[in-house]
């Protein structure tokens, strides 16, 4: 990775000298503790040549002093599908670049994904989405619209960004750019590709909870008798304990090489292969018991088991202690074995300033194998109640559930996509098209287990020795896949030279074919597939007018559809009955969901071009989400509709030439406008009431300062602040649950990192998060009942290395 640079060494060239020469200024000690990670790293570095020096980045230079490179602004994104500057772009969208990753010691994409206002995360139900990236953005869930390099990123794993160059987040609908999607938008994380020079850098990281993380990122200029040859290796492995969660390890490894031909030329091609491996302990969650905001009208078993009873008076006695955050309620036993695997081959060619042409193929595999046990508890009698009596709390047991998953995700995608920039009748064109091909599938098996009275735990004091029955595959399984076609064309026309318009449109083709088999059927019994096929049409229309050269002000509209089983590969036979309410809005036989976003934005380079501020008022509505049928004729008619609207503010890059600045915030206001219980005669608890996981202010922010004079030169200071409001867990118009959280109280965070630069190869980097050590809930499952915690304070050393 590389450093924080103080203003003194930015004026550096991108290649520097050898090991060898580093070395005599550099203390003795710093070298030895460096020893087992340079010598890897020295064997790639080399003394520059003519070639790399004329292909070395260039430094910007004021006349007086040299200017830092500006770390936290971009000015495009990365797909070809953005053919406009971001300040010309009629879009909300963050780039989070990987200086700032690595100023705040990011290893996930959770984790940096914390420098955008309005996301959220949640735990699932069932063990379901409590191993990967579960991402709620704008009031809806983003899961399933993650993508790298524009391909999206299937299967339940937890995305590492050691090979990682930046993470974008795009908001709004994102049909037009992607097809089937949620109306809140869509994540693409960029990958580091080969560049023409030769560098080495690399981190090795000491945390709390006895983690070390080490990586690595090599980058060679190739003499193989090829134009613009280049190999880049990224590697890394993190192992360790969760800091504050006994038992709970999470142990990953990574590498990524890339081989670039034709760099510098008009045509170019990359290959590039990733492969993550991730073996870890599941964490299932806490019980929210005791927590301030949960419902204490739970059922009790008699300690006999013959009886359900509640407590005196209904509920429990205030001063019921909450759990302790340590405490681990599963198994020793359980795993999380996931490994990801990613094949890519990316083609360019330059035909004429402007004018481009690209493919980029990709073979994707994604492989887990979970076993978890967490607790379950419930306000029905029978086992999943708290069993004890109802005056002894220490006493207290609750059920656990075993729960596996042998999971195979695939995806085999082509992207095509021409971009050129003309003159037609006097107005300049800036086009994108092409189309997409693409097949994904998910193969998931069931597994069988039956609880017993042993498997119960205390409440209080839960054993990490229990022993538990091996899970069994029980024959279950179940089988989708969809086929997409795809053609899109996206044109930025300059009206004048301060009016722009822009259009967007793509048109898809898919088929879904999903395969259920239930554990009592057996291999002769032949499951029928339910299919469903359609044709989408999304589109994007802005019109943007400029001001000045540095600023925009936008009038945007977009749509998307995601039609049933788009996020899960699952349909369902379920039929609506009379006038009762939801069916799954997974049944083939129903319409996709229809999203569309309106925003009022404008954008601003300030203070000579080096720190963007944005600010838009968006209102994006989701519809068609519920199904029911009519008593009378029985015809089936669509409808749930919600709504988010807000305000978002942001600010990315240089303050000054030592100061850098990241922020955001957003304002949400969320309502259901049409809910599940229309039926007249029943009673609605839920039109007009607030989204879950939707907090109504949100706010994040990182600083960088830069010591460039005097003794304390080459010392970095960086802090940040995050707010997240309080968060709704369940749609009811503010009545209390029957048992569980019901919601997530507002929290603040704060972070540090101080960093310093001992020469230009060498460096330190201290971190502190959560440095007030705020307890706080990071996310909940869906009954309620139990819920993840945000990281305790946390303290990390890392040595930095770059040649």
């Amino acid at each position: 990775m590389s450093f924080i640079k103080s203003r003194k060494h930015a004026a550096m060239p991108a290649c520097v000298s050898s090991a060898s020469s580093s070395s005599s200024s550099s203390s003795s000690v710093a070298s030895a503790a460096l020893l087992a990670l340079t010598l890897p790293l020295g064997a790639w570095a080399q003394t520059p040549t003519a070639d790399s020096a004329e292909t070395a980045l260039p430094v910007v230079r004021a006349k007086a002093k040299a200017v830092v490179e500006n770390e936290f602004k971009a000015e495009t994104a990365s797909s070809p599908k953005f053919v406009k500057p971001l300040l010309d772009t009629p879009q909300t969208v963050t780039v989070i670049n990987r200086e700032l990753i690595q100023q705040q010691g990011t290893s996930s994409l959770s984790e940096a994904l914390r420098n955008t206002p309005g996301i959220t995360f949640t735990l699932g139900e069932n063990g379901n989405t409590n191993t990967g990236d579960t991402v709620f953005m704008r009031g809806f869930d983003a899961s399933a619209n993650i993508f790298v390099d524009g391909v999206r990123d299937l299967g339940g794993i937890t995305r590492d960004t050691f090979n990682v160059e930046s993470v974008e987040v795009v908001k709004g609908p994102s049909g037009a750019d992607n097809g089937r999607g949620s109306p809140n938008g869509f994540i693409n994380m960029v990958s580091k590709k080969p560049q023409l020079r030769d560098f080495a850098e690399g981190s090795a990281q000491v945390s709390s909870g006895s983690r070390v993380r080490v990586t690595a990122d090599l980058n060679k200029k190739l003499d193989i008798g090829l134009p613009g040859a280049a190999l880049r290796l990224n590697v890394f492995s993190d192992r360790g304990n969760v800091e504050g969660r006994d038992v709970l390890e999470r142990n990953r490894w990574g590498v990524a090489p890339s081989l670039t031909l034709g760099l510098g030329t008009a045509t170019r091609a990359t290959l590039s292969y990733l492969h993550v491996d991730q073996d870890a302990i599941p964490d299932g969650g806490i019980p929210g018991v005791g927590l301030m905001g949960w419902t204490n009208q739970l059922i009790f078993k008699d300690l006999a088991g013959a009886n359900a009873k509640p407590p005196v008076g209904g509920v429990l006695a205030s001063g019921i202690k909450p759990v302790e955050r340590s405490n681990f309620y599963g198994s020793k036993d359980d795993f999380d074995n996931t490994q990801a695997d990613m094949l890519t081959l990316l083609l360019e060619h330059d035909f004429a300033p402007g004018t481009s042409l690209r493919n980029i193929s990709r073979f994707g595999r994604t492989q887990q194998d979970l076993n978890l046990t967490n607790i379950i508890i419930s306000s029905t009698p029978g086992n999943w109640s708290i069993i004890g009596d109802a005056a002894k709390p220490a006493a207290w047991t609750v059920g656990r559930a075993r729960l596996g998953r042998d999971q195979r995700n695939q995806i085999l995608a082509n992207q095509t996509s021409l971009n050129s920039a003309f003159t037609l009748a006097g107005l300049k064109n800036s086009i994108s098209t092409g189309v997409e091909l693409t097949h994904e599938k998910q193969n998931t098996a069931g597994f069988a287990y039956v609880n017993i009275a042993g498997d119960r735990a205390n409440l209080y004091a839960p054993s990490v020795n229990d022993k538990f029955a091996p899970l069994t595959r029980n024959g279950a399984s179940t089988a989708g896949e969809t086929t997409t076609a795809a053609a899109f064309l996206f044109d930025t026309l300059d009206l004048s030279e301060r009016w722009q318009l822009s259009a967007g449109l793509r048109a898809e083709r898919f088929r879904s074919e999903y395969t259920s088999i239930p554990a009592t059927s057996t291999p002769a019994v032949a499951a029928s597939a339910l299919v469903n096929s359609d044709t989408l049409l999304s589109g994007k229309l802005g019109l943007l007018f400029k001001p000045s050269e540095n600023g925009s002000v936008y009038l945007s509209y977009a749509t998307s559809q995601k039609p049933p089983g788009s996020d899960n590969f699952a349909l369902s036979s379920a039929t609506p009955s009379a006038d009762t309410g939801a069916v799954s809005i997974n049944a083939p036989n129903l319409k996709p969901q229809q999203a569309n976003n309106l925003e009022l934005g404008t954008k601003w380079d300030m203070l000579d071009k080096q720190l963007l501020l944005t600010a838009a008022l968006f209102r994006s509505q989701n519809e068609n989400e519920l199904a029911r049928a009519g008593s009378a004729t029985g015809e089936v008619t669509q409808y749930g509709k919600k709504t988010v609207k807000g305000l978002e503010l942001g600010a990315a890059g240089a303050v000054s030439n030592n100061l850098q600045l990241q922020a955001g915030l957003v304002w949400m206001d969320s309502k259901v406008n049409e809910a599940v219980t229309v039926v007249p005669g029943q009673v609605d608890v839920q039109t007009g009431a607030q989204l879950v996981y939707t907090p109504k202010l949100s706010f994040t922010s990182w600083v960088n300062y830069r010591v460039a004079e005097g003794l304390m030169q080459g010392l970095s200071l960086g802090g940040g602040a995050r707010y997240t409001a309080s968060q709704t867990t369940q749609v009811n118009n503010g009545a209390a649950p029957v048992v569980g959280i019901d919601g997530i109280p507002s929290y603040w965070v704060f972070d540090a990192m101080a960093a310093y630069e001992i020469n230009k190869n060498l460096a330190l980097q201290f971190n502190v998060a959560n440095l007030a050590d705020k307890f706080y809930l990071a996310s909940v499952n869906s009954g309620r009942n139990r819920f993840t915690l945000g990281a305790p304070r946390s303290m990390s050393l890392a040595l930095n290395v770059k040649y």
